[in-house]
C-alpha cells in the first residue's frame, strides 16, 4: 500500500470520526443542546471543512449551528461568501429578522419560489414586525387551515396576538382560551374594541391561569410577578378607559414595584401614569416620562405606541411652558399620525405668556379650521383682549359658529361691550341659517333653546318681527301652549289679525270654575290685609266683631303676668326703708366698710402630749397650751379699742370734700 493511499484512508477515518462527534451533538427527543454544544459544533465543522473545502455538508451544518448560537452576523458573513449551491435562503432572512432588519429578510423571503412550511411561519413573523397586520392574518389564518402538526396551538396563539392589533370586531380570536397567553390575547381583542368590562373579566381570568400554570412549573415568587406583569398592566389600561383612575394608578406602581425586566413594559407603564398625572405633579411626571423614553424601545414596542409616547412628551413639555424643548419635540413627530403639532406649540407659548406669538403660530398654518379659530378665541379671551377675541370667533364657518355654545359665547360678548345691535343682527342671521339650511332638526333640544332665546332676546330689543319668527320655528320642532302664548304676544306688537287668529287655538278661557274671592285673598305681595273687599249690593251684611264664635275661638287672650313676691314676704309687716339700698349701706352692716375680717386658722392645734415615757402627775407642768392660750386672751383684751358707733346710711356716701386713704404700690409717700 502507498503512502498516498495510506493519507487517504486516514484522513476518511478522520472525517468519519469528526462527523460521529457532530451527530452526537445534534438534537432529539431527548437531548437538548446547550449553547457550549453549538459552540462546539461549530469547531468541529471548521475542522471538517479544513480536511475538505468542499464538504457542503459541514458548510451547512456549521450555518445552522452559527444560527442556534446566535452569532448573526458572522452567520450572514459565511452565507456571503459561500460558494456552495445550497438552499440557505431561509437562514439568511431569519439572520436579517434577528437584526432587526425585516425589509430585508422580507425581500429575501419574497424570492423564495416554494416557500415551505418554515417560510411562512418565518414571513408572517416579519410582517407582524413590519406592521402589515392584514398580511400577517391572512398569512397564519392559511397555514391554520392547511396544516397539522404539534405548532398549531403556537398559531393561534400568534393569530390572536394579530387580530389584537387590528382591532376588527368581525376577525376576532376570543374562543381559543387553553393557554394562559391565549386568554390574554382574547383579553387585548377586547381592548382593542373597546369592550373594557369583558376585557377586565377575561384578564383577570388570564392571571389567575398563568399564577397557577407557573406554581405547578414550581416557579417562585419573584418569576410569577416578572411574568405575569404584562397582563397586569393591560388590565390597569383597561380599568384606565373606565376612568377607574386610582385603581389603575395601584396596579401600575405595583407592577413598577417589582422591578421588571422588560424596558417595553416598564415604558408603558410609566407613560400610563404620566396620562394620569395630565398636568398635575409636574415633578413625578417628569421622571416617568424619562423611564418611558429610554434607549432599545424601537424593537419592543410598536410605532403607535412610541408616537403615543413621544406626544406626551412634547405635552409635558408644553404644561411646563419650555417653548424651545417643546418646538424641539413636536419637529420630532410623524405629523401623519400627530396632527395637533401647531396647538401644542402654540399652547406652549400660551402658557409662557406670549399669546400673541401663539395666535400667529396658529394663524399661519396652511389649514385655519374651526378648531384653530377656537383656539386662537380662548387665548386671546385668556389674555384679556375681548375685542381681537370676539372678531376671531366671528369668523368662524357657520355651520360651527351658529352652533348653541359658540352663539352663546358671542352674544355673551357683545352684550359686555354693550353691542346689542351686533348681538341682535347675529341672532338673527342664526335665525336665517338655520331655516335655510334645515339644521334644526339635527338637534332639536339645542335649538330649541336657541331659537327660545332669539325670541326673547328680540322681544325685550323691540323687534317683534323677528321674535315672531323665532317662536314659529320653535313651535315647529316643539308644539306648546307656552310657545303658542308667546306668538300671540309677539304677533300682537305688529299684526292684530294674526295675534286673533293664533289666539283661537289657544284653549277657550272659563271663569266659572275661577273662585275670585280665593284669587283676591291670596298670597300677593303686599299681603292680604292690605286689601278691603267691596261689599255687594243686597249681599249678606258683613258681620261685627265679637259675634262670630270661631273667631272669639282664634283670638288670643292678653293675660297679665302673674306677680312675684319675695320668699320671706309677710304681708302683715312693713317692709324695710333701706330696701333699695345697697347692703354695703344699710344700717344692719354687720362689719364696717374697710374693715377686714380676720381670717379663721382652720388647722388644729398641735396638742403636747409629753414625752413618752414621762410621769404622769408631772403632764400638767410640762403643758404650756393652755398657758399660751391665756396670755394671748389678755394681749387681745388690753389692744382691742372699743368699737364706735355705726353711722347712718346717708352720712357713708362719699362727699365731694371727703378724702380716702388709700395704700400706695411704692410703700412710700411722696411729697
Amino acid at each position: 500500500m502507498s503512502k498516498k493511499g495510506a493519507d487517504k484512508g486516514g484522513k476518511e477515518k478522520e472525517i468519519a470520526n469528526l462527523y460521529k462527534e457532530l451527530a452526537a451533538l445534534r438534537p432529539s427527543a431527548d437531548f437538548d443542546p446547550s449553547l457550549e454544544d453549538y459552540e462546539k459544533a461549530i469547531k468541529v465543522c471548521n475542522k471538517l471543512l479544513n480536511l475538505d473545502q468542499n464538504d457542503s455538508t459541514a458548510f451547512h451544518c456549521k450555518i445552522v449551528a452559527m444560527v442556534q448560537a446566535g452569532k448573526f452576523q458572522d452567520c450572514i458573513k459565511q452565507l456571503e461568501s459561500g460558494r456552495f449551491e445550497l438552499d440557505l435562503q431561509f437562514e439568511a432572512a431569519y439572520c436579517h429578522y434577528r437584526l432587526n432588519d425585516p425589509h430585508k429578510a422580507m425581500k429575501i423571503l419574497d424570492g423564495v419560489i416554494n416557500p415551505l412550511v418554515k417560510h411562512n411561519e418565518l414571513r408572517a413573523q416579519v410582517l407582524y414586525r413590519l406592521e402589515q397586520y392584514e398580511n400577517c392574518f391572512t398569512v397564519y389564518r392559511d397555514m391554520i387551515r392547511s396544516s397539522d402538526d404539534k405548532y398549531e396551538t403556537e398559531r393561534k396563539t400568534n393569530l390572536s396576538a394579530v387580530t389584537a392589533q387590528l382591532g376588527d370586531r368581525s376577525k376576532m380570536v376570543v374562543d381559543e382560551t387553553d393557554t394562559f397567553e391565549q386568554r390574554y390575547n382574547a383579553g387585548c381583542n377586547y381592548a382593542s374594541v373597546g369592550d373594557y368590562d369583558k376585557a377586565e373579566k377575561v384578564l383577570v381570568q388570564a392571571e389567575k391561569a398563568a399564577r397557577n400554570f407557573l406554581q405547578e412549573d414550581e416557579a417562585g415568587e419573584d418569576e410569577i410577578l416578572e411574568e405575569t406583569g404584562i397582563i397586569r398592566v393591560q388590565l390597569g389600561y383597561v380599568m384606565q378607559k373606565q376612568g377607574r383612575d386610582k385603581e389603575a394608578q395601584t396596579v401600575y406602581n405595583q407592577v413598577l414595584k417589582n422591578r421588571p425586566s422588560d424596558i417595553g413594559l416598564v415604558a408603558v407603564a410609566n407613560n400610563n401614569l404620566l396620562t394620569i398625572n395630565k398636568d398635575q405633579n409636574i415633578f413625578d411626571s417628569k421622571k416617568k416620562i424619562k423611564a418611558a423614553t429610554v434607549e432599545g424601545l424601537e424593537l419592543k414596542l410598536t410605532s403607535s405606541q412610541r408616537a403615543a409616547i413621544n406626544r406626551n412628551n412634547a405635552l409635558l413639555a408644553m404644561f411646563t411652558a419650555q417653548v424651545d424643548l417643546c418646538k424641539e419635540l413636536v419637529t420630532s413627530l410623524d405629523s401623519s399620525t400627530v396632527l395637533d403639532k401647531d396647538l401644542i406649540i402654540a399652547g406652549a407659548l400660551s402658557k409662557a405668556g406670549k399669546h400673541d406669538e401663539a395666535v400667529t403660530t396658529l394663524m399661519a398654518t396652511a389649514k385655519v379650521d374651526a378648531l384653530t379659530l377656537l383656539t386662537c378665541g380662548q387665548i386671546l379671551l385668556t389674555a384679556g383682549q375681548v375685542d381681537q377675541a370676539t372678531s376671531t370667533l366671528a369668523k368662524i364657518d357657520p355651520d360651527w359658529k351658529y352652533r348653541v355654545g359658540v352663539l352663546s359665547t358671542l352674544v355673551t360678548l357683545y352684550l359686555a361691550k354693550d353691542n346689542r345691535k351686533a348681538a341682535a343682527e347675529l341672532l338673527k342671521a342664526a335665525v336665517e341659517w338655520n331655516k335655510k339650511s334645515g339644521s334644526a332638526k339635527s338637534g332639536v333640544a339645542s335649538m330649541a333653546v336657541v331659537w327660545r332665546k332669539t325670541a326673547e332676546f328680540h322681544l325685550k330689543s323691540g323687534e317683534a318681527k323677528v321674535a315672531a319668527e323665532s317662536l314659529e320655528e320653535l313651535q315647529k320642532l316643539e308644539p306648546g301652549l307656552s310657545t303658542l302664548a308667546q306668538l300671540v304676544l309677539a304677533y300682537a306688537r305688529f299684526d292684530l289679525t294674526k295675534a286673533m287668529a293664533v289666539s283661537k287655538k289657544l284653549p277657550a278661557f272659563s271663569a266659572g270654575s275661577v273662585d275670585v274671592d280665593t284669587l283676591e285673598s291670596g298670597s300677593w305681595a303686599m299681603g292680604a290685609k292690605q286689601f278691603k273687599k267691596t261689599p255687594r249690593p243686597g249681599g249678606e251684611k258683613t258681620p261685627k266683631t265679637g259675634t262670630d264664635d270661631a273667631m272669639l275661638v282664634n283670638k288670643k287672650k292678653k293675660q297679665k303676668k302673674k306677680k312675684r313676691l319675695p320668699k320671706n314676704y309677710n304681708p302683715n309687716a312693713d317692709p324695710d326703708p333701706e330696701r333699695w339700698l345697697p347692703k354695703r349701706e344699710r344700717t344692719g352692716l354687720k362689719y364696717m366698710p374697710g374693715y377686714r375680717k380676720p381670717r379663721k386658722d382652720k388647722r388644729k392645734p398641735e396638742k403636747f402630749t409629753g414625752a413618752q415615757g414621762t410621769d404622769q402627775g408631772k403632764s400638767e407642768t410640762f403643758d404650756y397650751s393652755s398657758k399660751i392660750a391665756g396670755a394671748k386672751e389678755a394681749a387681745n383684751k388690753q389692744a382691742s379699742p372699743a368699737p364706735e358707733p355705726t353711722p347712718g346710711p346717708r352720712q357713708q356716701q362719699k362727699g365731694p370734700g371727703r378724702t380716702q386713704n388709700k395704700k400706695k404700690k411704692g410703700g412710700k409717700n411722696k411729697f
